[in-house]
């Protein structure tokens, strides 16, 4: 059976313009998430993931800007339709979990408060049904005593709490998409592990696509079934999970899964040097002076992403043999 593809972002470019020169945040970046499914969008600080999501709710403030692309969701590109209509379809169809719970939250408004108006903003009910509907959330989401913690503030909520609301206030209106951006950063294990159970719970519930942004491959292996591996600001290697995991085509997909600690290695292998300035991106392969395997070619043209088998795409002049 083929799966329902619920967005679509098609050569997707943010870039920033500063005084000293253009930051390419986001470069000709493309994916698709079907229905029900998760795919995770990882990389290391500064690639470009957060961009990303930001990018495909609009939300990009100067002097960064969208230069182009296209994000279909429902058959209408996000990029191109009236700010009106954006304001509805965001948090209705399509809704973000930000990276920090404490500065995406209103330290002024009670929890109660900011989670019924955010039904109240997208459907005609009473405040008095947002309330109801947001208790039932708190307590779907496995929130103790959601009474009293509609009364709170945000500062008297722990990590683990503020992050279980946010989830709540992104999935009160059952959107088709969530977009999960490091939903367990600074979290320790146990809770990090409640989160992602309840997140895989309410998305087979609710059939909605998720895109999780993290760094942790852990929390990928455990929840996605695609995976975009980002660097420099681009895609270089995207494909089912199984696969990039058992066979990754690209040189620094390998470098990663080698510097993730595993039981029964003793050692752990860095990912040498450091990444390129987002602000002078080379002609060439961005991940030529870190690479391995390198040669005459990558110093030519930047490499595409070209399908190397069903699902697996890779941007690499020397993939590794077994996807060549």
């Amino acid at each position: 059976m083929s799966l329902v593809p619920v967005l679509k972002v098609n050569n997707l470019s943010t870039h920033f313009h500063t005084r000293h020169g253009v930051i390419k945040a986001v470069d000709r970046v493309s994916f698709v998430v079907a229905a029900g499914k998760t795919l995770g969008l990882v990389g290391e600080s500064g690639c470009g993931k957060s961009v990303t999501a930001l990018s495909i709710l609009r939300l990009i403030e100067p002097p960064g800007k969208i230069l182009s692309g296209e994000v279909w969701l429902n058959g209408y590109d996000l990029l191109k339709i009236p700010s009106r209509q954006l304001r509805q379809v965001r948090g209705r169809e399509i809704a973000l979990v930000f990276q920090d719970p404490l500065t995406s939250l209103n330290p002024v408004l009670t929890i109660g408060t900011q989670l019924a108006e955010t039904i109240v903003s997208h459907e005609e009910v009473s405040r008095a049904e947002a309330r109801r509907r947001a208790v039932e959330l708190l307590l779907r989401l496995g929130l103790p005593d959601p009474e009293r913690l509609m009364r709170l503030y945000p500062f008297q909520l722990s990590g683990g709490m503020r992050q279980r609301v946010m989830m709540a206030m992104a999935l009160s209106m059952r959107p088709k998409v969530l977009i999960a951006d490091e939903p367990t950063t600074a979290l320790d294990v146990t809770v990090q592990a409640q989160i992602l159970a309840e997140l895989k719970r309410l998305q087979e519930e609710l059939g909605m696509a998720i895109i999780l942004i993290t760094h942790d491959l852990g929390v990928v292996a455990a929840m996605a079934d695609e995976v975009a591996v980002m660097y420099a600001g681009s895609i270089v290697e995207r494909g089912p999970v199984a696969q990039i995991f058992d066979r990754p085509a690209h040189p620094y997909t390998r470098a990663l899964l080698r510097s993730v600690p595993r039981l029964g290695r003793e050692e752990l292998v860095p990912v040498e040097g450091q990444p390129p300035s987002l602000l002078n991106l080379p002609a060439h392969c961005a991940f030529l002076p870190r690479c391995p395997q390198a040669g005459a070619a990558c110093w030519g043209e930047k490499p595409e992403l070209r399908e190397i088998g069903p699902g697996h795409a890779a941007a690499c002049h020397h993939l590794f043999p077994w996807a060549s």
